[in-house]
C-alpha cells in the first residue's frame, strides 16, 4: 500500500483514512525520496487521518468529502472487530459505513484494505459485497527447487 499512495502522491494530493494504526510515515518518506529528489512536494499532498473505534472511522468516512482526489482506507474493518461494542451497534455503523463508501466511491477512487478473513467473520463478505473489485493478496509461499532424482 505504501508503494500505491508514494506513486500517487507524486501525482497529485492522496487522503489516507487509517483504521488500524498501520501508515507507515516513514516508510512513505523513504520510497518517496528514492523516487523524486524533491520528496517534500509529494509527503504534503498525503492527508492522514486515523480512527481507533469502530464510532470514530464512522465519523470519519462521514466527515470525508466527496472530492476527486484518491482515497486509501487502511484497515476498515479492524476497528469493528472490537468485542467491547454489540455485535448490532457495529453491524448499524458498518452498514453506514458502508453507504458512505459507495457516495466516495462515486467522486475518485476508492481503495480500501481489510484483514486476511477469519472463521466465523461476518464482516468481510459484507465489505466484499458492496465494492466493485476485490483483490486478495497472500504472502508468497517459499520457492521449492524441484528435485532431480
Amino acid at each position: 500500500m505504501t508503494h500505491l499512495i508514494a506513486g500517487l502522491a507524486l501525482d497529485g494530493p492522496v487522503r489516507v483514512l487509517d483504521g488500524g494504526n498501520c501508515f507507515n510515515g516513514r516508510g512513505l518518506a523513504r520510497h518517496l525520496r528514492r523516487e523524486s529528489r524533491s520528496f517534500y512536494l509529494p509527503l504534503k499532498r498525503v492527508q492522514i487521518s486515523r480512527a481507533f473505534t469502530c464510532y470514530q472511522m464512522t465519523d470519519l468516512l462521514q466527515a470525508t468529502p466527496p472530492l476527486p482526489a484518491p482515497t486509501m482506507v487502511l484497515d476498515l474493518l479492524t476497528t469493528f472487530y472490537d468485542e467491547s461494542v454489540p455485535i448490532t451497534e457495529r453491524s448499524r455503523l458498518l452498514d453506514e459505513a458502508l453507504s458512505r463508501i459507495q457516495t466516495l466511491s462515486q467522486q475518485a477512487m476508492l481503495v480500501i484494505s481489510a484483514p486476511l478473513p477469519t472463521a466465523g467473520d461476518e464482516l468481510l463478505p459484507r465489505l466484499e459485497a458492496s465494492v466493485d473489485r476485490v483483490w486478495r493478496f497472500e504472502a508468497e509461499s517459499a520457492s521449492v527447487q524441484p528435485r532431480l532424482f
